[in-house]
C-alpha cells in the first residue's frame, strides 16, 4: 500500500459514524476512552481496509484516535515496532 494513495478511505465501514467515536475529546477520563475505542474497534472489525487503515496510520504520524480497530496506546507501540525495524533494529 502507498501512504500517498489514500483511496481506500472511501471504503471504510467508519464512513457514516461520527468522527467523536474514533477520536474522542480532549477532557476524556481513560475509563471513557477505552470504552469509545473498543466500540470504534468493533465497527472496525469487519471493515475491508482494515489493514490499510492502520498501516497509513502507522507509517504517517496519526498519534490520535483509533485507527484499523487500533487504539492510541497499541499503535504507538506497533509504530515504535515499526520504525525499529525501519531503521535496522531488528534482532536477527
Amino acid at each position: 500500500m502507498s501512504v500517498t494513495s489514500l483511496s481506500w478511505r472511501h471504503r471504510g465501514a467508519c464512513g457514516p459514524e461520527d468522527l467523536e467515536l474514533f477520536y474522542g475529546p480532549d477532557d476524556e477520563t481513560e475509563g471513557d476512552q477505552r470504552a469509545r475505542e473498543a466500540k470504534a474497534a468493533a465497527i472496525c472489525a469487519p471493515c475491508p481496509v482494515r489493514r490499510d487503515c492502520l498501516s497509513y496510520a502507522v507509517t504517517t504520524p496519526q498519534r490520535h484516535g483509533v485507527w484499523g480497530q487500533v487504539g492510541e496506546e497499541d499503535r504507538a507501540r506497533i509504530r515504535r515496532n515499526y520504525l525499529r525495524h525501519m531503521n535496522g533494529y531488528v534482532a536477527a
